[in-house]
């Protein structure tokens, strides 16, 4: 439209601030009613509906009444704002009220003589609604049912509930499911998952989120009111569209400012520009409704929030196609990510804040609004205050006392275990970073001053700066001259002006000047010291082979040994008898045995191989040789491989050797079968995948092997596994329990860690009544990982929670903040130690940072975490290393020597042997006996006939470690792991039911 007559002259018709109550002025929601009406119809008593705030809920509810069939319903709007505080009585008579008023309204017959229950009424018997009042609304109703619209009814959710207010939902309960007149609309700003004190009321009702309009509706929003006004061209509709996204708010707030401008310019058409221009003005006039907005979220969503607008700001910035998620973003500004934040990014996108992504703000308008008003570098300092606020200032406070009177490093601790309980506590990285130069711990202060950067641009250049004074400060107190000048060189090339680091590059100089002779002189004078003490006969030998000083000092690789001493060889993997594993171990009578086999000489092998024997007892190595020698001496041995690992776990590979060396020497005094006797083959893996498939691959081509007892490692087993599985050749594993192997040439004598991990958890949950537990575990080991998965599965299935867990492996971990994350953040009873042997020592410092943090050690502290853990713990090194930290730890094993059925075999094995065995010693001898068996069912053992019989294995446990031995068709043992624990520091039998 054109001419200043009707300039000014129209009023906005664009709603901003109220509800719409005028159904010529709603658009969209179609859908929306047809689902409420055909609910009714289908005599739905409850139907619940949810959305975010400013979205239109209560235009909803004003336009239900107009939209859904009011022939069979009569409709009451009552608002419950403003009423959280008031008692159910007021509540209900307020309720009352609004119905009267309402029939008032519709002049329904009867209805100024109804009898209107006052405050004090209900208040002595709230019963007078629902069996007085109610019954005589019916009457004037005649044949309508009542629905009752109930705005905000989720204010009376909150953290200030009195027994009465709570009683309301117990009494809306109690009442409208009996009620076939009464039906109830509820309508909440929050999410039904939101409501943990409502859902016993909601489950049953149908939900339906008031979400977004749809483009149709959107464009007709846009259009329809001022239809005989504006002319919005298309390019604006598409602009108003991206900037709002079908927001009925936000859709209504750009056009009123839309309106407003071009009716002050009497200027009717409206181009993309016009929308773009406004947009600022459209922010200023929804301030007041973002701002209510905004409240309505938590912390943790807020930082989210502007994360994900600032990294989407960087990215249209910077022409890129999808910004960086806000998580990673986060990180990336020092934040450390935490359940909180996670579980943030996932309500914002499942409430529609967020896209599906979670990288991009649905509303282009609210983006905006939130880069100008609530930019990250303000907002993210508000996580300093959603965790534990009074134990966190208690440990500042002590820390700084601490700092006062000079007691530096144990502060340190203290502003540790802050970080421990809120990671994301900002001033206390400062605090720390501060105190660790003054402490002089550089890689520390490093650490945490990178991240403060990260946190803080405007402090980068100076943080950065006084680190890099105080370290190079320290150099030179140190002699570490070069060092020392680059970090003053990294001042300048962020202070080319800074005079303290140009003057200090100066004296530097000066004194390497200086002193550069003397140096000279000293370094000289020590290399003819050292010359004066070499011995002659080296130097011949080095000369005559063209070794140098750096090849005559270098180790050698563990599968390699000193020739001469300067010359590293490889040694073999595999020994039948012609060498030894196990060098370390000195015996005069096994080397010379050695020899013997190695020429072939079985008799003398076999005589010096028997005095071997009683020279060390507890050496199974030898054990295994003699009967070795016997066996090739009788000829034509049955031969099966054992696969241990010497150099990394020498301790675990003696403990598997002597539970086959116990079954093989068995087998042999017992004049073995059909005149063959048993050799046994080792071979050394070192629990190295890499070198587990070597060794596979060398017995495989070894066609006397008839089957291979190993390995000890899952990850080592199962790079092995493949190789085996193409030659047929069967394998027991004694010790390796991932759930991750199987195969048709698979079996193992221990039970798996899905029967590990039931059992644990069973145990955990309904013996020990534990609900909440921390898992600690080793992400790189198929052991452990999958000891925790089962563990988690069998746990949640019994309705326990792992509230977080914790892998071993983290270079950053610091094992006292874990400790203190579980009891103090996540509320855990009980640690689960699931470490691989690589990080059994970490798991040990964990139930020692558990100890201390006992009652005594902490204010306000309960009894610490209760322990729990797999079979990795079980041995000497836990009860040594562990000490009173490990009283009381439960742990789930294969075997243990104390149950009656084990009793046999543990006192001929401490014969045997001198002493007490493992559950590897165990298993393992039963992995030979299974394997014993089978050959014995073999008319004309081959692997092919070997693999077959396994399957028809049946021991009793008189011909076993304790337990019969039978497998299954998936080659899993048929028996239930055990459960110990740590009593007076030794392993004891825990009841498990």
């Amino acid at each position: 439209m054109n001419g200043s007559q009707f300039q000014g002259n129209y009023r906005n018709p664009y709603i901003i601030g109220s509800a719409i109550d005028e159904p010529e002025k709603f658009f969209g929601r179609e859908s929306l009613f047809q689902f409420i009406e055909d609910n009714l119809k289908q005599n739905v008593k409850l139907i619940l509906l949810h959305g975010q705030r400013r979205i239109g809920k209560s235009s909803v509810l004003q336009q239900i009444p107009n939209f859904v069939g009011s022939d069979e319903f009569f409709f009451v709007n009552f608002d419950i704002q403003n009423k959280d505080k008031l008692p159910l009585s007021s509540i209900l008579h307020e309720l009352v009220q609004a119905i009267v008023e309402h029939l008032s309204d519709y002049d329904l017959p009867y209805s100024d003589d109804l009898k209107v229950p006052s405050s004090e009424d209900l208040g002595y018997d709230q019963d007078i609604f629902f069996d007085e009042f109610l019954p005589e609304v019916y009457k004037r109703l005649r044949n309508k049912k009542l629905v009752l619209l109930l705005d905000e009814f989720d204010v009376l959710h909150n953290n200030h509930h009195t027994a009465e207010e709570e009683s309301l939902f117990s009494y809306i309960k109690s009442f409208y499911k009996k009620d076939d007149n009464l039906f109830i609309i509820p309508v909440v700003g929050r999410y039904p998952d939101d409501l943990p004190k409502m859902l016993s009321l909601f489950r049953e009702a149908p939900t339906q989120e008031i979400g977004l309009l749809d483009r149709l509706s959107t464009k007709r929003l846009i259009s329809n009111p001022a239809q005989n006004l504006l002319e919005y061209k298309q390019e604006a509709i598409r602009a108003i569209l991206e900037f709002s996204a079908g927001h009925p708010y936000f859709t209504q707030v750009i056009c009123w400012s839309i309106f407003a401008k071009k009716r002050d310019e009497n200027h009717w058409q409206v181009t993309r520009e016009d929308v773009t221009s406004i947009l600022d003005q459209a922010i200023e006039h929804a301030k007041a409704g973002l701002a209510w907005f905004w409240d309505g979220l938590l912390i943790p969503e807020k930082v989210v929030f502007s994360a994900v607008a600032e990294a989407q700001e960087i990215a249209i910035s910077e022409r890129q196609k999808n910004p960086e998620h806000p998580l990673t973003f986060l990180k990336k500004r020092g934040v450390v990510q935490t359940d909180y934040l996670t579980q943030a990014a996932n309500q914002l996108s499942e409430k529609g804040f967020l896209d599906d992504t979670q990288c991009k703000v649905k509303v282009e308008l609210v983006r905006r609004w939130l880069i100008k008003f609530h930019p990250l570098d303000i907002e993210i300092w508000e996580l300093e205050k959603i965790e534990h606020p009074e134990a966190i200032d208690k440990l500042r406070q002590a820390a700084t006392s601490l700092v006062e009177n000079n007691r530096k490093s144990t502060a340190v601790n203290l502003y540790e275990q802050v970080l421990a309980l809120h990671p994301n506590h900002f001033q206390t990285l400062w605090d720390l970073a501060d105190l660790y130069l003054e402490l002089e711990d550089f890689d520390k202060a490093r650490e945490l001053c990178q991240r403060i950067c990260q946190l803080d641009p405007k402090e980068e250049e100076k943080t950065l700066l006084k680190f890099l004074e105080t370290y190079g400060h320290y150099l030179i107190t140190q002699e570490e001259f070069e060092l020392a000048k680059e970090q003053y060189k990294q001042v300048l090339k962020i202070d080319s002006n800074r005079l303290s680091a140009q003057q200090r590059l100066k004296e530097i100089e000066v004194f390497q000047n200086k002193s550069s002779t003397i140096r000279e002189y000293i370094s000289q004078y020590r290399v003819n010291l050292r010359l004066l003490g070499t011995i002659t006969a080296v130097l011949g030998i080095m000369a005559l082979t063209g070794f140098g000083v750096s090849q005559l000092l270098a180790p050698c690789q563990p599968d390699e040994q000193k020739e001469f001493g300067i010359r590293c060889k490889s040694i073999s993997r595999i020994s039948r008898g012609d060498l030894t594993l196990f060098p370390g171990i000195e015996n005069d009578y096994r080397d010379q045995g050695i020899k013997a086999f190695g020429k072939g000489d079985y008799s003398q092998a076999t005589d010096l191989f028997d005095k071997a024997v009683k020279e060390n007892l507890n050496d199974p190595e030898v054990l295994i040789y003699y009967n070795n020698a016997r066996a090739k001496q009788k000829g034509s041995p049955l031969t099966l491989a054992v696969v241990v690992p010497v150099e990394n776990e020498s301790g675990k590979a003696q403990e598997m050797l002597r539970g086959v060396a116990q079954a093989q020497n068995q087998f042999n005094k017992n004049k073995g079968f059909n005149d063959q006797l048993l050799e046994i083959v080792i071979a050394n893996d070192g629990n190295k995948p890499e070198k587990a498939q070597e060794v596979a691959q060398e017995l495989v081509k070894d066609p006397d092997v008839l089957g291979v007892i190993g390995h000890n490692s899952s990850g080592s087993t199962k790079a092995a596994l493949a190789e085996y599985e193409k030659a047929g050749l069967a394998i027991i594993s004694p010790t390796s329990t991932s759930t991750s192997l199987s195969g048709d040439v698979f079996f193992r004598t221990a039970p798996s860690d899905a029967a590990a991990g039931k059992k644990l958890a069973e145990h955990t949950r309904t013996i020990l009544e534990l609900e909440k537990v921390v898992i600690f575990y080793d992400e790189d080991s198929p052991y452990s990982r999958t000891l925790k998965e089962e563990f988690t599965k069998e746990f949640e299935k019994l309705e326990g929670e792992v509230v977080w867990k914790v892998d071993l492996g983290n270079p950053n971990l610091v094992h006292s903040k874990e400790v203190s994350r579980s009891l103090l953040v996540y509320q855990a009873e009980a640690a689960v130690l699931f470490p691989s042997t690589k990080y059994i020592s970490d798991a040990i410092k964990i139930a020692k940072a558990n100890e201390e943090l006992k009652p005594g050690k902490l204010e306000n502290q309960n009894q610490g975490l209760k322990l729990l853990g797999g079979d990795a713990l079980y041995g000497q090194t836990t009860l040594t290393e562990g000490g009173k930290a490990v009283e009381g730890l439960i742990l789930v094993v294969p075997w243990f020597r104390e149950r009656p059925e084990s009793k046999g075999f543990s006192e001929d094995a401490g014969e045997q042997w001198g002493g007490q065995v493992s559950w590897r010693t165990a298993t393992s001898f039963d992995a030979t006996k299974a394997f014993i068996k089978a050959l014995s069912l073999s008319s004309n053992p081959s692997r092919e006939k070997i693999l077959q019989e396994l399957q028809n294995v049946n021991l009793l446990s008189s011909d076993t470690s304790g337990l019969p031995l039978q497998f299954t068709i998936e080659g899993e043992r048929n028996s239930e792991p055990i459960l110990v624990k740590i009593e007076g520091g030794e392993y004891v039998l825990e009841p498990s039911r």
